[in-house]
């Protein structure tokens, strides 16, 4: 993410939004939480990705599959499943998913740990579809509690886009509108 940021300054770029979709969102938090990076003037989190969530999936067969693959050295080697039910992957990286907390960074439950969230001193937006399947409960509930944990949540802007998932299915030029108006408003 530094190197886009990198590139964006040098390029002569002033009004620099960090922005991503999904697994995306949560490294826009992970970057901004160790960085404060302070060229980066707002971010956009769109659908965040509750972690516990999407590997509260993986089986007990599965992981210990992982687990034999990582204990014979073949981290490397492509797992004989979809990790997930969608990511082919090697067994390394399906490790990473179950064990670390890098990008475990948003969460339902007001009690989790939200500490890279409360380490951003930057405002912006949430945008999240009200019927997003990777929240694990109530779409809308999960992006007020993320927004709790920011310093400044009371400048920061939640949108959501009725009827549509984590994708924004046929609700693509809504979501387009949406960000465009956001960002002109940031601009006025």
């Amino acid at each position: 993410m530094k190197a886009y940021v990198d590139y964006a300054a040098a390029a002569g770029y002033r009004h620099i939004i960090l922005a991503g979709h999904s697994l995306g969102a949560n490294k826009v938090i992970y970057y901004l939480a160790k960085t404060q990076d302070p060229r980066v003037q707002k971010f956009i989190l769109l659908s965040p990705a509750n972690i516990a969530h999407l590997i509260s999936v993986v089986t007990p067969e599965q992981k210990a599959i992982i687990a034999d693959y990582l204990a014979h050295g073949r981290g490397q080697e492509l797992l004989p499943f979809e990790l997930l039910g969608w990511l082919p992957c090697v067994a390394d990286t399906a490790d990473q998913w179950l064990h670390s907390l890098i990008l475990d960074n948003v969460h339902l439950e007001d009690d989790k740990d939200f500490s890279q969230i409360e380490q951003i001193s930057h405002t912006g937006a949430l945008l999240i579809g009200t019927f997003d399947r990777f929240t694990y409960g109530d779409p809308s509930q999960f992006l007020r509690t993320i927004n709790r944990h920011f310093p400044k949540h009371q400048q920061n802007e939640l949108i959501f886009i009725e009827n549509t998932g984590h994708t924004y299915q046929r609700k693509e030029q809504e979501v387009a509108d949406r960000l465009l108006a956001l960002i002109q408003h940031w601009r006025a």
